[in-house]
């Protein structure tokens, strides 16, 4: 009777060992990939986010009472500065509850 061949079982615990090894390496370089593309990511958001406040400031700036004045003289338009606001106040048409899908305001 013939022996069949075997193989040794060091060679057996090298080779998943070798395998193994393999997969930690692997998965470490995906981890530092998806690190460095977290950190573009987040230098993206903070560039958009500051953007977004200098637009805000912008606008800010430009619908300023003195700004709209300035821009109204250029185009020959006169705006009169109203010399008392008034708030009203939103009531509903009835006491019961029932409406008509009107909000009333009373005036001063």
């Amino acid at each position: 009777m013939k022996k069949k061949p075997t193989i040794p079982n060091w060679i057996v615990f090298m080779s998943i060992l070798f395998i193994f090894l393999c997969l930690y390496v692997f998965l470490s370089c995906k981890v530092i990939a998806i690190g460095y593309k977290m950190e573009e990511a987040k230098k993206r958001y903070e560039d958009l986010e500051m953007l977004n406040k200098y637009y805000k400031s912008e606008i800010l700036k430009l619908t300023s009472q003195a700004e709209l004045l300035k821009k109204a003289e250029s185009f020959n338009m006169h705006l009169v500065n109203p010399s008392k606001w008034c708030y009203l106040e939103i009531e509903p048409d009835n006491s019961e509850g029932k409406s008509n899908g009107k909000a009333e305001a009373g005036t001063r």
